[in-house]
């Protein structure tokens, strides 16, 4: 590969701005350090050459195939007509000779030397600090969160230094028999994880933003309020602790975990990391497609599937948060009435994958269907709803970019059945806004300023169809609800306003489903449709996809407090979408009085 010819500091620039979190094109593993490097005679090294990427045209699958079969390093990025291979000034000319049709793309080279020079951010969370966050959340809000300690890390298991417990965190409304470890909870689930990739580290911030939103907005927000009422929302936001401590430390290109069997030393010439790759290493379809047999390489398999105590512990652990909803053959379907739903978050290039990964198609055209998961229709109606939210570009990652092995999102549907997504957070430079905010460390206000407000409507998204996800993701989604008064008499007639959309789908992806008419609608008060309330149909014109729709609250019955009205769709295709809800307080007449003998007459 081409970057086995660069020198070291250049090495790990290419794998930090372009190992892909979730599908990696066989990029090896590389190592960054401050420090001057120094020949055996203690003279100074020669600075190592400088990156530059290459854009290369790319017209037909032939072509592409060709190109990803290829000894270059490929980013996990391109356009219409293009891939991109990473490399130095060197590299334009092999690509030519090798006949393809290869420039310089000035704005990405400009970009991964600004990444280079700034190095590691340091306002980004460390593990310990994550570790004092969960604490902290735990001790604050007894009555929601309950942290669990599911396995250990590799230095951990093995009696090393700077190892750590793997941990959990289970937020609801705490009744008894909730957070307990098994499949048969009387509550659906909802888990997201972040930071298998060790130097992924945006992704440990959504995990951390995510926590926070849920509670600190119980009891404000309707809709964070009933989830937590009716769900249990499962956050794993470090997966990889160990990795993740070695990033902070002494190597900001870690990817795998810090198993030291694996590459100890390094190859000669050369600093490449120790350890397994994650998400290359779960034991389903393992080593099939988008790893390498290679220790040194930053896609590292491992000696077989499952073989790390991180994965070990993490695939114990959602055999006890999901029940086996899907039979052994890779052609069995889960049923409609499957529960459960995973994202996990990884970056970057702004990506919304779907299983299967380990398949493989042409690059950059959809996938037949023989090389769909049985459950496919589901899948991409949901990871497509989900995509409405953050803008990604939306597919299975052969058809976006190459297929992938061994990834927790294909051991999760393979497994059990349930929907399992992998989120890349980040986008690429080309794209706005901000063009800094690409690669593994971005600036910090990146955070604020653009992944989190992209991605918690798609995380809430989630969390709503987790009930049942290939029942409802298909259906229609309200996206807002709203009541005439916030306050009203007790008796007063309150008008309730929804919009409904079967057509919030991302835009751009592959196998994009139909948008139907909306046919129907209703509102429920106080218990929501699984627990057996009430149905209230709502008014509306039913003639396309997107409808506007109403219903009048009799609060006559309604004793004085905060009430949720809770509101759902349905199209024509027969499916109901999840609820969202919104607050209603009523007022009795003894409350009430106050407020009239105070207007002025």
């Amino acid at each position: 590969m081409i970057s086995r010819q660069i020198a070291n500091s250049t090495k790990l620039l290419l794998a930090l701005l372009v190992g892909f979190g979730g599908v990696c094109l066989f990029i090896t593993s590389l190592t960054f350090s401050t420090a001057a490097a120094r020949t055996e005679d203690g003279r100074p090294t020669p600075p190592p050459p400088a990156p530059v990427v290459y854009r290369v045209a790319v017209t037909d699958s032939a072509t592409a195939r060709r190109l990803t079969a290829s000894s270059f390093d490929l980013l996990e990025v391109g356009g219409s007509g293009y891939l991109l291979v990473l490399g130095d000034a060197a590299t334009g000319d092999q690509l030519r000779a090798a006949g393809f049709a290869a420039t310089m793309d000035a704005v990405r080279t400009a970009s991964f030397a600004r990444a280079f020079r700034e190095g590691w951010p340091t306002e980004y969370r460390t593990v310990a600090q994550h570790y004092q966050h969960l604490d902290a959340v735990t001790a604050a809000h007894p009555e929601l969160a309950r942290l669990i300690v599911y396995g250990q890390s590799w230095r951990k298991a093995n009696g090393q230094p700077n190892g750590f417990d793997l941990k959990a965190l289970c937020l609801t409304r705490q009744q008894p028999g909730d957070c307990a470890l098994t499949p048969n909870a009387s509550k659906p689930r909802f888990l997201l994880m972040a930071n298998l990739h060790a130097r992924e580290i945006s992704t440990g911030e959504m995990a951390w933003r995510w926590i926070d939103y849920l509670v600190d907005g119980y009891g404000v927000d309707p809709d964070v309020t009933w989830l937590l009422d009716s769900s249990e929302l499962w956050v794993i936001p470090i997966v990889n602790p160990d990795g993740h401590q070695i990033v902070e430390t002494s190597n900001l290109g870690q990817r795998k975990n810090a198993n030291a069997n694996f590459c100890p030393q390094g190859t000669s010439g050369m600093t490449e990391t120790v350890g397994v790759d994650l998400n290359r290493n779960a034991s389903f379809q393992w080593n099939v497609s988008g790893g390498s047999a290679n220790a040194c390489d930053d896609d590292f398999v491992g000696p077989g599937p499952a073989s790390e105590p991180e994965e070990v512990a993490l695939e114990s652990l959602l055999r006890n948060l999901f029940p086996v909803q899907r039979g052994p053959q890779i052609t069995d379907t889960a049923p409609l009435t499957t529960t459960g739903a995973m994202l996990t978050l990884h970056s970057y290039s702004d990506l919304v994958l779907l299983p299967w990964g380990w398949q493989e198609c042409p690059v950059l055209e959809e996938c037949p269907p023989e090389k769909r998961a049985p459950n496919d229709a589901g899948l991409r109606a949901f990871a497509f709803r989900l995509s409405y939210y953050n803008g990604y570009k939306t597919g299975q990652a052969c058809e976006l970019l190459y297929g992938a092995s061994g990834t927790t999102d294909d051991w999760i549907y393979g497994r059990l059945g349930v929907p399992g997504f992998t989120f890349e957070i980040g986008p690429d430079v080309e794209y706005p806004p901000p063009p800094e905010c690409t690669g593994f460390w971005p600036p910090y206000h990146c955070q604020d300023d653009l992944f989190w407000p992209l991605n918690r409507g798609a995380f809430l998204y989630a969390a709503r169809v987790a009930r049942q996800p290939y029942a409802t993701a298909p259906g229609p989604t309200v996206l807002t609800v709203t009541v005439g008064v916030s306050t009203a008499v007790m008796g007063q007639a309150v008008t309730l306003t929804a919009v409904v959309d079967d057509a919030a789908y991302g835009d751009n992806g592959f196998g994009q489903p139909t948008a139907h008419t909306v046919t129907a609608a209703e509102y429920y008060v106080d218990t929501p449709p699984w627990a057996g309330g009430a149905p209230h149909p709502m008014q509306g014109t039913f003639d396309g996809p997107t409808t506007v729709v109403t219903g009048a609250v009799q609060t006559a019955g309604l004793l004085p407090g905060r009430h949720l009205l809770f509101v759902r769709g349905r199209n024509e295709a027969g499916f109901w979408g999840p609820v969202s809800a919104q607050w209603l307080s009523i007022q009795g007449w003894v409350q009430y009085l106050p407020l009239v003998l105070a207007e002025p007459q």
